[in-house]
C-alpha cells in the first residue's frame, strides 16, 4: 500500500518541487537587479511604492544577502505556500477511494488502522522531506555564493513552516476523511484558510492567522505549542472517525 501512496503522491509532490525550486532560483537571479528599483522609485508617483514598503531604505537592505533570502524566500515566496502545499497533499486521500469506491478494496485486504497509517503517514512523510529540503536550499548555495545567512534564523523558519504546514495538513486531512467527493475537503480548507486569516487580522484573534506565524518565522512558545496541540488533537480525531465511519 505504501507504494500505491507514494505513486498517488508523485505528481503533487513534484511539481510543488519543481515549483519551489525555480521560485528561488528566480529570486536568486533577480538580486542582482534590485538596485535597479531605486531608479524605478525616482519615476514612479511619489509615495505611490512605499505603500507597498518599496521605500529606498528597503531596497538598500535587499542588497544584503541574508536580508534578501529571509524577506523574499521565507517570509514571502515558500512562507505563502506552505500552507497551500499542506492543503493540497491532503485533500483527496480518503476521499477519492470513497469517490472511486475503491475504500471497501482496502478494508477489506488490511486492518483500517494500517490503511489510517498508510493515508496519513506518506504524504505527510513527502511534505515534511520537500518543505526541510527548500528551508535548507539557501544554505549550501550561500556557501557556494561565498555570502553569509544567519542558521539561527533558518531554523526558527525551519519550525514554523514545519508547525504551520503539519496544522493544516490534518485540518485537511480530516475534512477528506468526512467528505465523499474531493473536490469538498479542498474548497473547506481554502475557506477556513481564507477565514482564519482574515479574522487574524484582530489583534486579539492574531493566533488565527497561520501565515503570519509560519512567513514571519518567530515559533514563540505559545503559539507553536498550541498548533502542534491542536494538530495532534486532529489526527487523533481523525483516526476514530475513520476507525468508526461506515464506508
Amino acid at each position: 500500500m505504501w507504494r500505491k501512496e507514494l505513486k498517488d503522491l508523485r505528481t503533487r509532490t513534484l511539481v510543488f518541487l519543481f515549483l519551489f525550486v525555480g521560485t528561488f532560483v528566480f529570486l536568486v537571479v533577480m538580486k542582482d537587479y534590485t538596485r535597479s528599483l531605486s531608479e524605478l522609485l525616482e519615476t514612479a508617483p511619489k509615495g505611490l511604492l512605499e505603500r507597498f514598503g518599496m521605500t529606498e531604505e528597503f531596497i538598500e537592505k535587499l542588497g544584503d544577502w541574508n536580508f534578501y533570502i529571509t524577506t523574499q524566500w521565507y517570509g514571502k515566496n515558500l512562507g505563502q505556500f506552505i500552507p497551500l502545499f499542506a492543503i493540497i497533499m491532503a485533500f483527496p486521500l480518503v476521499a477519492r477511494e470513497v469517490e472511486n469506491q475503491t475504500i471497501e478494496l482496502l478494508l477489506a485486504r488490511l486492518s483500517r488502522k494500517t490503511v489510517f497509517l498508510t493515508k496519513f503517514s506518506a504524504p505527510l512523510i513527502a511534505f515534511s522531506i520537500v518543505t526541510v529540503a527548500m528551508v535548507l536550499l539557501p544554505l549550501p548555495v550561500t556557501a557556494f555564493l561565498k555570502e553569509t545567512l544567519d542558521a539561527g534564523t533558518v531554523g526558527k523558519y525551519l519550525v514554523t513552516h514545519l508547525v504551520g504546514g503539519i496544522l493544516w495538513y490534518c485540518v485537511t486531512f480530516l475534512f477528506s476523511i468526512l467528505s465523499s467527493d474531493q473536490v469538498r475537503p479542498l474548497i473547506i480548507s481554502l475557506a477556513l484558510l481564507g477565514g482564519t486569516t482574515t479574522l487574524g487580522i484582530v489583534r486579539r484573534l492574531s493566533f488565527l492567522n497561520t501565515f503570519a506565524y509560519v512567513m514571519k518565522g518567530e515559533p514563540n512558545l505559545s503559539q507553536t505549542l498550541g498548533y502542534s496541540i491542536v494538530s495532534a488533537s486532529i489526527a487523533i480525531l481523525s483516526y476514530k472517525i475513520f476507525r468508526e465511519r461506515d464506508f
